[in-house]
């Protein structure tokens, strides 16, 4: 029998040789096979357990073979959840038991047909298509404004494709059926000649189209394609009747056609017939679907508003019982609704200029110096225009002064010392001041705006400090202005013009004598106003209500209960269930078409069906064959299998071994620490990364999501024992992409032999792309292979034990050594206690130590560090075998001959 030191040394030179010839041996060449080719056929738990020659062959496999009669408590380790810290086999201290859980899918999710992060990426995509749905219409609607105006020819249309796009979609036209020819014919036509192409071959949408346009017969424009009011006419159309939500833009349409509109109705009839306006002011008042007859009986009957909750409409109008407007609660048009609304954007755009310029501000004198800023503080806090800058400077920066005048507040609202600068904030005012002094000014403009509707005179306007203030701070007039030149600037547009303030004459509407008309129309100028801002905050609340209930109603129908099979979630809500009251809202498959921007002609039921039923990570499969990334995204976002009922979701990484990766790294965190704060940390510490991890990997869809993240790959490294700051994302991007089956791959011939295992770990095929095709029904490709792997390193142990039980020692040792983190793992097993107390020639008696104090002394010769390293590991080893044949043997090897110098006891 050869030494322990030489049968070591011989197979440890070349372990993948010694392997091999283990696994050419026919017994052991059976056994494996049968594994591979039945492993997968496993139905469940019991039919393994049943199985003994596939069971006999995992428990050798991860070292429990002394446990395989034990089938009820291995049944229990098979099926705990390794997530779960209470779990069985997590409660049991010998870690075989998770290795060996770990390595089968008995565990594995449940099947969903959505996972929660799934379900949560759909709803996300689809709530925000409409708001990029809104955005694109704006993009494509500027896009249109600008392109037009560059038209000399029809072919200018018909040859650029957005172009001709917006004004089919505009009119309700499908641009997919519709030729250039065609559509050239259409706009060179003569609306008002019967019998031109138009009128003979094109429907009501046609004929509305070529309206819009000036081409001649030829193609060529006389002057501009459009002139701005069909221009205007076009996009306005388009916004109103392409997004199917209300976006800024149509709401915007909306409020000039009802303030165009409003003022010209005499009667309530003649408002409730106008569709537009009605939807405008139930929008406003929240009254959702109400007929038109209880709408007009809401305006008219305050008792009827009342009942219904609709008593702000009622009052947000004039309308006798009868219907015709009640003159007496008549108002003045000092301002049009058109100016006022100007005026208010006006009022907007010196509201934001003050925000972004004063916190700019760091001196005094430079807040002075811009009288854009001092008429916005003097507005903003009542202060007179009048006020000189000396004076407000003093305010600004003289406590005493300040409160003399009466003007603490204003001090107070600045940051600016006794000597003109800034206190330590840094700024004139912080964010939130600016905020407070914009309030002051907002508010002005709403006392503004609830005045001029009574104003019926000129001289009122000029009497209320606050109404002119607001003015010369809007218009940049001079502060000094003085009442008399207001008054002239207000009613003499050549006073006004001489002055260079034509606009602010322009804004109001008071005749030569100082008088305003009264106001005509159902409302007045406040009842409005007030109508207009509802309309504003509330335009897109039931466009919010509706995505909320198709999303309520997502969720239910995807609950797990009610999705079993690709059929179930192809229904229509109204063949889905008995519920009536979601008949009307998108059903699933419409929601997850648009999530993904699909319509039904791009992806048809029948042909959603068998997507599903495709594995959407083939490169070759029938989803891949569409060779759209939407339709791609799209089966992704579901589990079904090739028999249509519901599967796992594929992660990158199992939950099996994403709580692998936990332990270990948590337990390399505190390798080697003693009890004590320090430790206590580095234990919070290493549970947030772990976290962190999680929610990362949610996230990882490919291998490049991992490789770019530097946070994913270190936790990755550091739980397997691998120094991260060794491994830049090219090395480990040669590493995954690598071939595990060729030997001369860098995988296999340059990498740490840690790698293969993390390689087979995550679920990424050679493209760097998610597959299923190393997911397996009981066990993943890379747990097969480990499995394997581990029953030959087993049998080779085994083997060797039984000439020589120093090799199998040292074998043993070696395969656990880069698993080793605690020094209670080596006092825990009487293999590795063996070992080691043979290196440093320990006495056996120190095992009915006090167990803390045989730690301490195993910290006089165990560096934990040092078993992380392969080749300090050999050393030791070489060490051991030495040792082992010097106390077992009568003779010396030449290895002992070396360890002793030559001696021989």
């Amino acid at each position: 029998m050869i030494s322990a030191s030489m049968a070591y040394n011989i197979l440890s030179g070349n372990m993948k040789q010694s392997l091999d010839r283990v696994a050419a041996q026919a017994t052991v060449k059976r056994d494996a096979e049968y594994y591979k080719d039945n492993i997968n056929k496993v139905k469940d738990v019991d039919d393994f357990l049943g199985n003994y020659r596939l069971y006999s062959y995992a428990m050798k496999a991860y070292g429990l073979d002394d446990m395989t009669y034990a089938k009820a408590f291995m049944k229990k380790v098979l099926e705990s959840d390794l997530t779960d810290a209470g779990s069985f086999a997590n409660k049991l201290t010998d870690t075989r038991y998770k290795e060996f859980a770990a390595a089968f899918n008995f565990n594995s999710p449940a099947a969903d047909a959505q996972s929660d992060a799934q379900e949560d990426d759909l709803i996300g995509l689809y709530t925000q298509s409409f708001a990029d749905e809104s955005k694109n219409a704006t993009t494509e609607t500027d896009y249109y404004s600008n392109a037009i105006d560059a038209v000399q020819d029809v072919s200018d249309i018909v040859s650029n494709s957005r172009v001709r796009t917006y004004v089919l979609k505009a009119y309700g036209i499908d641009p997919t059926y519709v030729s250039k020819d065609f559509l050239t014919q259409v706009l060179t036509s003569d609306v008002n000649d019967p019998n031109s192409f138009v009128n003979v071959n094109g429907n009501d949408k046609y004929k509305a189209l070529a309206a819009q346009f000036n081409f001649n017969a030829d193609g060529t424009v006389s002057g501009a394609a459009q002139t701005t009011a069909q221009k205007n006419a076009v996009m306005e159309q388009y916004n109103l009747t392409v997004p199917s939500i209300a976006t800024p833009a149509a709401a915007g349409y909306n409020k000039a056609y009802y303030l165009s509109k409003i003022g010209t109705i005499t009667n309530v009839s003649d408002l409730v017939a106008d569709s537009r306006l009605a939807s405008y002011i139930k929008t406003a008042f929240s009254m959702g679907d109400l007929s038109n007859a209880a709408l007009k009986l809401v305006l008219t009957d305050a008792n009827y508003a009342n009942t219904l909750g609709y008593g702000e409409a009622y009052s947000a109008f004039n309308f006798n019982a009868d219907g015709t407007i009640d003159s007496t609660a008549a108002s003045y048009n000092a301002q049009t609704s058109v100016q006022i609304d100007a005026m208010a954007d006006m009022a907007s755009a010196a509201s934001s200029y003050y925000q972004s310029k004063i916190v700019t501000i760091t001196n005094v004198d430079d807040l002075i110096a811009d009288p854009r800023l001092t008429r916005f503080i003097k507005d903003a806090y009542g202060m007179p225009q009048t006020l000189s800058d000396a004076d407000l400077k003093s305010v600004l920066t003289d406590t005493t002064y300040a409160s003399t005048l009466g003007y603490d507040n204003v001090h107070a609202a600045f940051n600016f010392l006794a000597d003109g600068t800034v206190s330590d904030k840094g700024v004139a005012q912080t964010t939130a001041q600016a905020r407070s002094t914009n309030s002051g000014a907002n508010a002005n403009l709403d006392y503004f705006q609830s005045k001029i509707g009574a104003i019926s005179n000129v001289d009122q306007l000029i009497a209320d400090q606050k109404l002119t203030s607001l003015i010369k701070s809007v218009y940049r007039m001079p502060a000094d202005t003085s009442d008399a030149d207001l008054k002239s600037i207000l009613t003499d547009p050549s006073f006004a013009s001489a002055q260079g303030f034509t606009g602010v004459n322009q804004a109001f509407s008071f005749a030569s004598d100082g008088s305003a008309a009264a106001a005509s129309g159902p409302q007045s100028a406040e009842q409005l106003m007030n109508t207009t801002d509802s309309y504003a905050v509330r335009y897109d609340d039931a466009q919010q209500e509706a995505i909320d209930a198709a999303v309520a109603n997502y969720k239910e129908r995807m609950s797990d209960d009610n999705i079993k099979k690709v059929d179930d979630f192809l229904r229509s809500n109204a063949t889905a269930d008995l519920n009536k009251k979601n008949d009307d809202l998108p059903d699933p498959y419409r929601m997850a078409l648009r999530a993904y921007g699909l319509t039904e002609q791009d992806v048809p039921r029948s042909t959603l069906c068998k997507l599903l039923k495709s594995d959407p990570y083939d490169p070759n499969g029938y989803v891949a064959s569409f060779k759209d990334e939407r339709i791609t995204n799209l089966v992704r976002a579901f589990n079904f299998g090739s028999d249509g009922k519901i599967t796992s979701e594929v992660q990158a990484l199992s939950p099996a071994v994403m709580a692998k990766y936990a332990t270990n790294y948590k337990s390399r965190a505190t390798m080697g620490m003693s009890d004590g704060s320090i430790k206590d940390k580095a234990s919070k510490d290493a549970t947030t990364a772990v976290d962190n991890f999680a929610k990362g990997m949610a996230e990882v869809k490919s291998l490049d999501d991992f490789l770019t993240n530097d946070k994913l790959t270190s936790f990755v490294l550091k739980a397997n024992g691998l120094d991260p700051t060794k491994y830049d994302e090219e090395t480990l991007r040669k590493i995954f992409t690598s071939d595990p089956s060729d030997p001369k791959s860098y995988l296999n011939t340059k990498a740490d032999s840690k790698f293969k295992e993390i390689v087979a770990d995550f679920n990424f095929d050679a493209e760097g792309d998610l597959t299923r095709a190393k997911i397996g029904a009981v066990q993943n490709v890379g747990a097969e292979d480990r499995t394997q792997q581990s029953y030959l390193q087993q049998t080779l142990e085994t083997q060797q034990g039984e000439s020589n039980d120093g090799v199998r020692l040292a074998l043993y040792f070696a395969r656990k050594a880069p698993d080793i983190t605690s020094l209670y793992t080596i006092l825990g097993d009487k293999a590795l206690f063996q070992v080691i107390t043979t290196i440093y020639s320990l006495p056996s008696g120190i095992s009915s130590m006090d167990v803390e104090k045989q730690v301490d002394l195993l910290k006089k010769f165990v560096n934990l560090d040092d078993l992380q390293d392969s080749k300090k590991v050999d050393k030791l080893m070489k060490r051991f075998t030495a040792m082992y044949d010097l106390q077992n043997s009568s003779s010396n090897s030449p290895a002992l001959t070396i360890l002793t110098g030559g001696t021989s006891s």
